[in-house]
């Protein structure tokens, strides 16, 4: 296991936040600047170094992210040690990122035809000719691309993924020069088994330190992939603070795993990530209140329930 392994406790883990791209764009309440920006400080403060931030996107795609050039210009640019990026669908929003400032980019991507046309509008070919174009143009301005890969495991619309296409894909995106590709299990469908099994392919293929995981928990296995990618040699994880996310096209889906849960599991298994527990649960408990709703986070409530019984607790000893 891997508290058994001295060499694991000593790694240190990447998470990468989505929850304020990605998390607040599927809200129905579109939030003010002010309000993202001031939870992109909040979690920078608690440790969080790499996020995404916003996206170039055409306003009916992602009304919630469409100004992302207003972020920037409230936070200014990213802190040395710090990463935020956005994503770009196509080389005009590639050409709006550059002039908005950005110097870290994502493409978006699936493993599954079905899915890629209903978030693409085109089919996986098309898909990495443009994420190709992007990534090639990006490069020689020096920004640097990550790219994220949905249904890996399953897909919502058209069923179970071959392990073989994904890695395709995979290896595609980083011959194309990605710097990292982050595999997103949409629908929560992965066990340690297929998770496994797709990593060690994948692994084949690439240097592990170029791969992220994205976990949902659907079935309740989120953070049992998380140990099993741990185990083989991911180092980087996406997390959405207090579990915000969401997918039109996996309606079932639970939530991504949420970043307090990922930082608490990496603590206990003494993975050093260098991300403030207490500091994200501020964060979450802002955005949560701005959206009036109750944490997605299995930790965030356990944690709140622990501080509200002790606070009832002093009040009682008080009387």
């Amino acid at each position: 296991m891997i508290d058994d392994h001295a060499e694991v406790i000593e790694d240190h883990v990447r998470i990468i936040e989505v929850g304020a791209h990605r998390g607040l764009q599927s809200q129905a309440k579109v939030l003010p600047v002010m309000v993202r920006s001031n939870l992109i400080e909040l979690l920078e403060s608690a440790g969080i170094a790499e996020m995404e931030v916003g996206s170039f996107s055409p306003q009916s795609a992602a009304a919630q992210m469409t100004d992302a050039t207003e972020i920037y210009a409230q936070l200014g640019p990213s802190p040395v040690d710090r990463i935020r990026s956005v994503l770009v669908p196509d080389m005009k929003g590639l050409e709006m990122a550059v002039a908005g400032g950005f110097r870290d980019i994502t493409v978006a991507l699936a493993a599954s035809n079905a899915y890629c046309r209903a978030n693409l509008n085109c089919n996986i070919d098309e898909s990495l000719r443009r994420a190709d174009q992007i990534a090639e143009r990006a490069l020689t301005l020096g920004i640097q691309v990550r790219a994220t890969l949905s249904t890996i495991i399953h897909c919502p619309l058209s069923g179970a993924v071959a392990p073989a296409d994904v890695t395709a894909i995979v290896a595609t995106l980083h011959n194309m020069g990605c710097r990292e590709i982050s595999l997103c299990d949409t629908t929560g469908s992965g066990t340690p088994a297929s998770v496994g099994k797709l990593l060690r392919m994948c692994a084949a293929e690439v240097p592990m330190h170029c791969l992220a995981a994205h976990f949902h928990d659907t079935y309740g296995l989120g953070v049992a992939n998380m140990i099993e990618a741990l185990e083989q040699g991911v180092r980087a994880f996406d997390g959405a603070i207090s579990g915000l996310d969401g997918d039109s096209h996996a309606a079932d889906a639970a939530c991504s795993l949420a970043t307090e849960d990922l930082v608490y599991l990496c603590s206990e298994l003494g993975v050093r990530c260098h991300v403030d527990l207490d500091g994200l649960l501020l964060a979450a408990d802002y955005i949560d209140c701005v959206l009036e709703r109750r944490t997605g986070s299995r930790v965030g409530r356990a944690l709140r329930a622990r501080r509200n019984q002790r606070e009832r607790a002093a009040a009682g000893w008080a009387r």
